[in-house]
């Protein structure tokens, strides 16, 4: 490598291949920096980075002396506080043409010089009649990223065993999912999850204002497939790792109408749900029905909000407790025990979210569903030919005219004879005499009773016998309910 000579450090450096011409400037300043180098023989040899204050050589170091600015520079702190891996971020950018912008005349000159491949050589000659040789003028096996055209990427992927951690790490950095397993591994259970970021690329039309470009059409088909598979293969996933799959929207500004058509919101329910169902809806958002009474459209309007075709704002939480008993078809003491959450408080946030969406519901829909339930047939009010006041004074003519006849039926003498006092006008003077001629003042006068005392016995008679039978009676009862015993 080197030799002293006079005490002068000579370099002698050898390569395999002939330097190109763009690489013997750089090779005439490694020589000048190796001059400039006092080589002490007594140590042994070992590597130093002299910019680095433990000596040890790393990728920041080398950029920062490479590169001292520009835009590689502050694509360097990019890569060192964002949390990305460096070959994931250096591979995005340099397939995206921000590390080396290359003009058509680089290409142009880039293609003038290139070497014949090894794979081109070998094609043209077969085994059988090549010789074996050194080659010369072969092309060089690294190539600095400056110096060459990438190729035009449409998107760049990971795949990884499905866990909330890792998966929220990759999704911080605009990956997306396209694939779950549905079979969870044996060895770890995880599922198998594959996810990809859409790099910026012209080759692609993109239509529409969607951030993930020519990948949002695959995007929403894998949202509803998810959503739709998270009551069978994924019912027991975790609901933090269901709601970060997913990614709902969840805070949605008030819809005008005239936008709900092209914003894709629901504005008919004619393939969802009946004026009847809306009524069960209405019965359990007044409280007047326990929420077992609309389990059936649960499902539904969770479909619907997580692929974004109801606009209604709620928490995270309250789309938690959707999640799990509309897609996920959980009861409540799962969701208990998965959230640690009172029942009362879950099923609070239920109602909460109901109200809302059958809010919206009723808006758009309220004379549709009014149209197509049955209706009471309508009252006509007409006037009455008659006043009130004319009716008032009839039927109080009717009940002066009932009172006068009844008056006039007590003193009828037909009437008064059943009270007269027949065959005992005798004791009559006699009690008349007896007062003085007078008639007292309550105008009541007593007469003595005639009755016969045989009348009496036959009376007292009839009342003995009657309490005989009935004492009869009586004990005949007790001996049937001692026969039964």
């Amino acid at each position: 490598m080197y030799s002293r000579r006079a005490g002068v450090v000579v370099w002698n450096l050898s390569f395999s291949q002939p330097l190109n011409d763009w690489e013997v400037r750089d090779f005439a300043s490694l020589l000048s920096l190796l001059e400039s180098v006092s080589m002490v023989e007594s140590v042994r040899d070992r590597w130093v980075w002299a910019t680095n204050s433990s000596g040890r050589f790393s990728v920041k170091a080398y950029l920062q002396v490479a590169n001292p600015g520009g835009i590689l520079a502050f694509l360097s702190q990019l890569v060192w506080f964002n949390g990305l891996p460096s070959k994931v971020s250096a591979f995005l950018w340099y397939y995206e043409g921000q590390l080396t912008p290359i003009t058509e005349i680089d290409v142009e000159k880039v293609v003038e010089k290139l070497n014949v491949r090894v794979t081109e050589a070998a094609e043209k000659v077969s085994l059988l009649e090549e010789n074996v040789k050194p080659r010369t003028n072969l092309p060089h096996l690294l190539v600095h990223l400056r110096e060459r055209q990438p190729e035009k990427l449409h998107y760049i992927g990971v795949s990884f065993g499905l866990t909330l951690d890792l998966f929220r790490f990759w999704r911080k950095h605009k990956f997306a999912p396209f694939y779950i397993g549905q079979i969870p591994s044996t060895v770890t259970g995880e599922h198998t999850c594959m996810i990809l970021k859409p790099l910026n690329n012209d080759d692609i039309e993109v239509r529409g204002l969607d951030h993930w470009g020519f990948y949002g059409p695959f995007y929403q088909d894998f949202r509803r497939r998810f959503i739709r598979l998270l009551g069978s293969s994924f019912r027991a996933m975790e609901y933090k790792l269901a709601m970060s799959v997913l990614d709902p929207k969840i805070n949605f500004m008030e819809p005008e109408p005239a936008l709900s058509t092209s914003n894709g919101f629901l504005i008919s329910l004619d393939d969802f749900f009946s004026p009847h169902d809306m009524k069960r809806l209405e019965a359990y958002t007044d409280n007047l029905v326990d929420f077992h009474m609309i389990l059936d459209l649960v499902p539904i309007l969770a479909q619907q909000y997580f692929q974004e075709k109801l606009p209604v704002s709620i928490s995270y939480t309250q789309a938690s407790v959707l999640l799990c008993m509309g897609l996920q078809s959980q009861n409540v003491t799962y969701i208990e025990g998965e959230m640690k959450l009172e029942r009362q408080q879950i099923l609070s946030l239920f109602i909460k979210v109901m109200k809302k969406l059958y809010k919206y519901l009723y808006s758009i829909t309220s004379k549709e569903i009014d149209s197509m339930l049955p209706r009471l047939q309508e009252v006509v009010m007409v006037p009455h030919n008659v006043s009130v006041d004319d009716d008032l004074q009839d039927a109080a003519n009717q009940v002066k005219d009932k009172m006068n006849a009844e008056t006039q039926a007590l003193l009828n003498p037909e009437f008064l004879q059943q009270y007269a006092i027949t065959d005992r006008e005798a004791d009559f003077e006699n009690a008349l005499k007896n007062g003085g001629v007078k008639i007292p003042a309550s105008g009541l006068i007593s007469v003595k009773s005639s009755r016969k005392k045989m009348d009496k016995r036959g009376k007292g008679k009839e009342s003995h016998m009657s309490n005989k039978r009935r004492s009869k009676d009586d004990s005949g009862y007790r001996l049937n309910k001692k026969k039964k015993y």
